[in-house]
């Protein structure tokens, strides 16, 4: 028994003595690989990450650099670079893939994260480091987009390392010049990604910064930094403007909803809604949100940069924007989760020195949602493989029924998530008007348009080949003249 214990108590020590060896990053490294590599491409694309695949698909095929169209149609909703990153990623393994296209999303995650490290070592110990790169990665909001191939994670990493370039150069005492250009080119980038919108966390934040502290001789400089990403943006928009465009942007941009704005009850209670969920979503760093007055405070007392004011307005006033603007979502708030997380990590030193069994609190959550999240990759997700994967199975059903009806095939919308598994191309997007339909035609579309187009034109006969089970359930339907 004796032997036993001493043979434990050996092993434990060789961990202990391995863990600090090792460098953090290796370890963010470990947790990251963990967390979003087993079974990745178990679950078939969700939201807009067919939309995204198929825009690289377009840019590799040679249907325009700017301005890939989708199955034939113009689409501009979104800027490029995410699906540049795809399309590129996609180009040297040879094909655009679950893999390819959520790689540039899930690496966005680990820099972030690292940053995130990287900024609050210099200020806390190193659990307080770790327990605040964990909070953002393991957050409900995170790990929502681990692995999804979407801009809001790319826009994320971006944002808050030209915060990040800007915080070093403020702690020299004045951000050089260079440093302003590094910030606005990284700007541009995230411009490129999702439009103007996130900008105005770096944007408010460091302009607030600027002001409060009366830094007039680094306007200037920020008033450049801006004025990159304004040019790239607007340079973009330049080259790929068609007629229509412009109100497609301010739907995007949500300064017009594309439906009649709520009453005041309904707004309120969206309102409500946004920042209950925000921050269950931030989790577990918005527990410690009530020991960060007195560091701000200690902060200002000690006459010290002031990174706590800093990191507040750069994730706050934009968060409050977001929380008055009409139906915005909380993932528009993202680019503020890293700096909460260093919040977090800063007042959790402090309540690890003072309360100790209070800090274990947060420490404990961030690790029960690093264990659900393992859990799910490495065990759930393989044993309900199919569910996962229903969006690709039923893409796949849909193709092998079009290829046996044979013809073109055209679909009526642009779910892409369902569409990007066909083994074939399509043939385009067919016409809203049921006259202009060209039969005899494979049609991949709902019952519901299915119905519509048939009571519009009696005289086609219409034939379902199959009808998917995943939603949005489609059919393949066979249109041909009476």
């Amino acid at each position: 028994m004796r032997s036993t214990l001493q043979n434990t108590d050996r092993w434990a020590a060789a961990v202990r003595s391995l863990a600090a060896r090792l460098p953090d990053a290796a370890w963010i490294v470990l947790a990251w690989a963990i967390a979003s590599l087993p079974h990745l491409t178990t679950r078939s694309f969700i939201w807009e990450e067919g939309t995204n695949a198929q825009r690289a698909r377009d840019f590799l095929a040679g249907n325009g650099l700017l301005e890939p169209t989708i199955y034939g149609v113009h689409y501009v909703n979104k800027p490029v670079l995410l699906p540049w990153l795809i399309a590129a990623a996609s180009w040297i393994s040879g094909q655009v893939s679950e893999w390819t296209a959520r790689l540039p999303a899930m690496l966005a995650v680990l820099a972030t994260t690292l940053m995130v490290h990287a900024l609050a070592r210099r200020y806390v110990g190193r659990r307080a480091a770790l327990f605040a790169a964990a909070s953002f990665m393991f957050s409900p909001m995170l790990l929502q987009k681990l692995t999804i191939a979407e801009p809001d994670t790319l826009v994320t990493a971006l944002s808050f390392g030209a915060f990040l370039v800007w915080w070093q150069g403020v702690e020299t005492g004045r951000p050089a010049f260079w440093r302003w250009l590094a910030c606005g080119l990284l700007l541009a980038l995230a411009a490129l990604t999702k439009g103007p919108p996130p900008l105005i966390f770096f944007a408010l934040g460091v302009g607030a910064v600027t002001v409060v502290q009366r830094r007039w001789r680094a306007l200037p400089g920020l008033i450049v930094c801006l004025c990159l990403p304004a040019v790239a943006i607007l340079g973009w928009a330049w080259g790929v403007h068609q007629p229509g465009d412009f109100s497609v942007w301010l739907v995007q941009m949500r300064l017009r909803s594309g439906v009649q704005g709520p009453g005041l009850a309904s707004y309120l209670w969206e309102r409500a809604s946004f920042a209950v969920t925000l921050l269950l979503e931030l989790l577990p760093a918005t527990l410690l949100f009530p020991w960060l007055p007195r560091l701000w405070r200690r902060e200002r007392e000690a006459g010290s940069p002031p990174l706590i004011g800093a990191l507040l307005a750069y994730a706050g006033i934009a968060t409050l924007v977001l929380l008055w603007w009409p139906f915005a979502r909380t993932r528009y708030a993202m680019p503020a989760a890293p700096a909460v997380a260093v919040l977090a990590g800063l007042a959790w030193e402090e309540l690890w020195r003072t309360r100790r069994w209070l800090a274990q609190i947060p420490a404990a959550l961030t690790g029960a949602l690093a264990i659900y999240q393992a859990a799910l990759v490495i065990v759930v997700m393989p044993l309900f493989a199919d569910r996962f994967g229903a969006g690709r199975a039923a893409g796949q059903a849909l193709g092998r029924a079009a290829a046996r009806a044979g013809g073109p095939v055209l679909a009526t919308d642009l779910d892409t998530n369902q569409l990007f598994y066909l083994p074939f191309r399509i043939g385009g997007i067919a016409p809203t008007d049921p006259a202009e339909l060209p039969v005899p035609v494979t049609l991949l579309t709902s019952l519901d348009e299915l119905a519509r187009i048939a009571a519009a034109r009696p005289d086609l006969s219409f034939d379902i080949l199959v009808e998917t089970e995943a939603g949005p359930r489609l059919v393949a339907a066979r249109v041909d003249r009476r």
